[in-house]
This record gives C-alpha cells, sequence and structure tokens, in this order.
C-alpha cells in the first residue's frame, strides 16, 4: 500500500469527497431534485410515499431539501422535510389535499431535519448511496404518517433539545414517590451533583414570607405518555398533569431552575434533565441536562447478558498477578456472584507495568488489594474475599475444587499447577489453567478433567529460551511478557470460565494461540 502524506492526502480526500458527492447529485438529479440558490450546497424534491399503516393504495407527496455539508461523505446529508405552506411559497404551485407535512414530533433533530440514520455503522457509510439515502426518508415519511407505531420505544430525549451551560453530571437513583416533590441536590467529587434528600426553601429576606429556592434544588415531575418529544415550555407543561402544570409553574416563580421528568413511552421508562431560563423576552426557555441513572440495573446492564445466572457462580482464582488479577477484574465486570483470591505475595513496583494495579498498592498483598480495588470500583457487584497465602498441599486444592464452581489457576507455579491438575483429575471439581508461552509467543488455556473421549491440548512447540533477565532482589529470572499478552491471556481465559459455568457440558478441553512468528512483538 502506498503511504500519501501531506498535501497529497489532503488532495486524495478532497478528490474522493467530490467523487462521493457527484454519484449522490447523479442520483437526486435522476430523482427530479434542483439545485436551490444561495450559499449552501442544497437541493430540493418530491418524494412519493405510501403511509405505513394504510393498505389502500394512497400516495402521498411531501417536499423536501437536501443539505450536503462540507465534510461529505463523512458528514450525512440534513433531509428537511418541508410544510405544505413553505413548499406552496417556494415552488409557487397550490398542493392538493395529497401533501403530506411531516409533523414535529419524533426523529427530527434541533435544525428538524429528519433523523435517518440513528443506529452507528462503522463499518460503511449509508448515506453516501444515494438510493438508499432517498428510501431512507421514503421510509421515514411513511411511519411518520402513521404515527411511529412500529416505533423502537427507547428514545434519547435529550437530543430534541439544546444542552445547558451547567455541565455538571445529575446522578439519581429511584425517584418513585418523590413526584412533585423539590430535591436536593448534593455535590460530589468531580462536580457530579446527587439527587438526595427533600429540600426546604428558605425566605427572601426577614420581612418577607416568599420562599426562594436555591440553586441547588430539583423538581421531580412524572408526565403522562409521552405522544411527543419535550422542546419548549409548552411541551413541558402538557407533559404533565393539570396539578403538575400548577406546581411547575408556582416553582419556577420560587426560583427553581431544575426539573427531573420521569416519563413514560410504551414499555419504557426514563428520566428528563431540563434547565430552565428566562430570555430576553421573559420567556421561559428548556434546555437539557446531563442525567445519569445510578442502580445496580444501570451498572449491570454492560457485564455479560447471562449476569444473572453468573450471579449465583463461585469462582476462585488461584495466584493473582498480572493475568490473575486481570481474570479477576474480568468475571467481576462479567457479574459472577462470588469470587475468592489467592495470592501470598506482596506487590512490587515493577509488577505494575502489567498488573491490574497502580503504583498505590506497592508494598499490599496481591490478593487482598486486588479484592478491594474491585469492590472499590463495582461495590454493588458480586462479593469479593481474598486469602494471603499460597497454596500448600493436595487437601487444600480438594478442598478448593469442591467448594467453587471453577478454580482458575493463573499461579505460573509449578507445584500449585500440578496439584490443582492432579486434585481436578481425581474428580474434584473444574479448573481452568492459563499461562502465557515463552515470553509472549503463545497464550494457553487447558481445562481439567477432560471428558471421556476428548484428547487434552498437545504440547506447542516453542522457540528457544530468551536470555534469563533478572531483576535486583528477587531471586528468579523476569519475564519479558509484552503487557498485551498478558491481557489477551486473561481475556482467552474468562470467556473459558464463563463457558464452563454456563455450559459444562459444552466447554471445550482447551485453546492455544500463537501470538507472533517469532518473539519479538
Amino acid at each position: 500500500m502506498t503511504t500519501v502524506e501531506g498535501s497529497d492526502a489532503a488532495e486524495a480526500l478532497r478528490i474522493g469527497r467530490a467523487v462521493a458527492r457527484d454519484a449522490l447529485l447523479d442520483v437526486l438529479a435522476q430523482a427530479g431534485f434542483r439545485r436551490v440558490a444561495g450559499p449552501e450546497d442544497r437541493w430540493r424534491g418530491a418524494l412519493t410515499f405510501q403511509p405505513a399503516n394504510r393498505d389502500n393504495g394512497s400516495v402521498r407527496t411531501t417536499l423536501v431539501e437536501v443539505v450536503l455539508e462540507e465534510d461529505f461523505p463523512f458528514t450525512a446529508p440534513k433531509v428537511l422535510p418541508l410544510s405544505r405552506g413553505w413548499a406552496e411559497q417556494v415552488t409557487g404551485r397550490t398542493f392538493t389535499d395529497s401533501y403530506y407535512e411531516a409533523s414535529n414530533g419524533w426523529h427530527r433533530d434541533l435544525d428538524r431535519a429528519m433523523c435517518l440514520f440513528i443506529q452507528a455503522d462503522h463499518t460503511r457509510i449509508p448515506w453516501a448511496d444515494g438510493e438508499q439515502l432517498l428510501d431512507q426518508a421514503r421510509a421515514w415519511l411513511a411511519q411518520d404518517a402513521a404515527g411511529w407505531g412500529d416505533d423502537v420505544p427507547a428514545l434519547d430525549l435529550d437530543r430534541y433539545l439544546h444542552p445547558s451551560a451547567e455541565r455538571a453530571l445529575i446522578l439519581y437513583g429511584n425517584l418513585a414517590g418523590h413526584e412533585g416533590k423539590v430535591l436536593q441536590l448534593r455535590r460530589k467529587r468531580h462536580g457530579v451533583l446527587r439527587v438526595g434528600p427533600v429540600a426546604a426553601p428558605r425566605r427572601r429576606g426577614r420581612a418577607s414570607g416568599h420562599r426562594i429556592w436555591p440553586s441547588d434544588t430539583v423538581l421531580i415531575l412524572d408526565a403522562k405518555e409521552l405522544d411527543g418529544p419535550i422542546r419548549d415550555w409548552d411541551d413541558l407543561c402538557a407533559a404533565v398533569d393539570a396539578d403538575g402544570a400548577r406546581t411547575l409553574a408556582r416553582a419556577y416563580d420560587d426560583g427553581l431552575r431544575k426539573v427531573m421528568l420521569i416519563y413514560r413511552h410504551r414499555t419504557v421508562r426514563g428520566v428528563l434533565g431540563l434547565a430552565l431560563a428566562a430570555d430576553k423576552d421573559d420567556k421561559v426557555t428548556v434546555k437539557s441536562l446531563k442525567t445519569a441513572p445510578d442502580d445496580l440495573a444501570t451498572r449491570t446492564i454492560r457485564a455479560h447478558p447471562r449476569a444473572e445466572v453468573l450471579g449465583s457462580k463461585r469462582v476462585a482464582v488461584v495466584g493473582v498477578g498480572a493475568i490473575g488479577s486481570v481474570v479477576a477484574d474480568l468475571l467481576h465486570r462479567s457479574g459472577v456472584g462470588e469470587l475468592v483470591l489467592i495470592d501470598g505475595d506482596l506487590l512490587l513496583p515493577g509488577n505494575t507495568t502489567r498488573h491490574l494495579l497502580d503504583g498505590d498498592a506497592v508494598g499490599l498483598p496481591k490478593a487482598r488489594a486486588v479484592a478491594e480495588a474491585l469492590c472499590k470500583t463495582r461495590p454493588r457487584f458480586g462479593a469479593v474475599q481474598w486469602q494471603d497465602e499460597r497454596l500448600r498441599s493436595v487437601a487444600d486444592a480438594l478442598t478448593l475444587l469442591a467448594g467453587h464452581d471453577v478454580v482458575v489457576d493463573a499461579t505460573a507455579d509449578s507445584t500449585a499447577t500440578a496439584m490443582l491438575t492432579a486434585a481436578a483429575r481425581a474428580g474434584a471439581g473444574h479448573l481452568l489453567s492459563v499461562c502465557v508461552l515463552a515470553d509472549g509467543y503463545a497464550i494457553r488455556v487447558d481445562r481439567t478433567p477432560v471428558r471421556d473421549g476428548e484428547q487434552p491440548l498437545p504440547l506447542p512447540q516453542l522457540p528457544p529460551p530468551r536470555s534469563d533477565v533478572y531483576e535486583t532482589g528477587c531471586g528468579s529470572p523476569i519475564s519479558q511478557t509484552p503487557p498485551a499478552a498478558v491481557w489477551e491471556a486473561a481475556a482467552l481465559a474468562v470467556r473459558h470460565t464463563i463457558g464452563l459455568l454456563l455450559n459444562p457440558g459444552a466447554a471445550a478441553p482447551g485453546e492455544q494461540r500463537a501470538l507472533a512468528e517469532g518473539q519479538d512483538q
């Protein structure tokens, strides 16, 4: 591949954008679109479609304008549907009742452009295909005319509002039972605000009985089923019942400037944070606040898809050095209900290059430090216990395997591995051993015991060992394994561990991967 640098690269990109633009304009021209005079690259034309909920053959027409941004095709074109009055004004024509005027509801951006491509697709740029762009616009109009009956219920209401200049993140828990109440906002680290208890107003002046809400308060309102997005004050008042609207107006008059609106759309419930302010004409403006739920469901939604099942499992990780610490972290993130971490070593400065922990944990027992880090990062996830000792006997290995659904051996200790393997072969329980071979040349996971008829993995062909590298104060050679190989080995071990936890009958006997042809990585 030839590398293009400097001005040559810019010229190549310019030519590529020009080719993509010309291809799109060819499609628009064939569809009857014509350029609109003005500084923008704007094209106007008519789209015909049949509403999605009608099968009687009625066809509707909408005039749209396609605006190409300077960075097209890397930026999607804007497609704006014209109202009937505006369409008649710019064309000088009178349209019949078959003209469809797009609603001002769902799936329109702040500039009223149609939101056509919601799902991120990192493998292609779909709007660069002119036919696909127009087909998507017709499909949007058909759904809009049908009232979005097949719409996905989850909607991001923030996108219909300009963001507030106040950039603080507001975290909230369960707001049920607080509807109509004003709650306090407590300031936490990094400027985060957390919704707290019921707030008390302050009196304005000694002689006045008028009360005012301080800036660190928020009103909780419950909306009915939303028929459309919240774009302004009128939409907000219409979204709540009469009592809610009166509560809102009274609170605003008393100085309250933040609202959290609990809303429902079909089967989905959500919370929209709103900042209120008065413009120069004393009209109330509505902007979005950055909010996020902070509960167990929110924290676990990105864990393993079967986190509920994993929550009932118990796993021991023997050896929480570089590989074992990452194994423990990934298992905890995935939702494993209980982890037991076993390691008798202290964390040394040199360990932190490949270890999960950083320099703040130097001098602590590895097992304890990793356990505390997992619980601090995800306090509501599974329990984590630790043992500051080595595996000392076959009896210990038998007890460990019998008391856990899976034991992960990440010790790189031949004695501990031999004891655990012997106990697992004797039927004490499930063992997964993980290691990095030849300073990162390969990674390997082995399951013990193998089932009848299965063959364990064959021994690999490894390159000759490197010269030993020693560290002052340490009697054993130091592995030159790159950090990336450590994390890849840990990820491989966790995938096999979870497979064994969820479906032990289908678990593979192991896996081995060569990471490089040679040892230079």
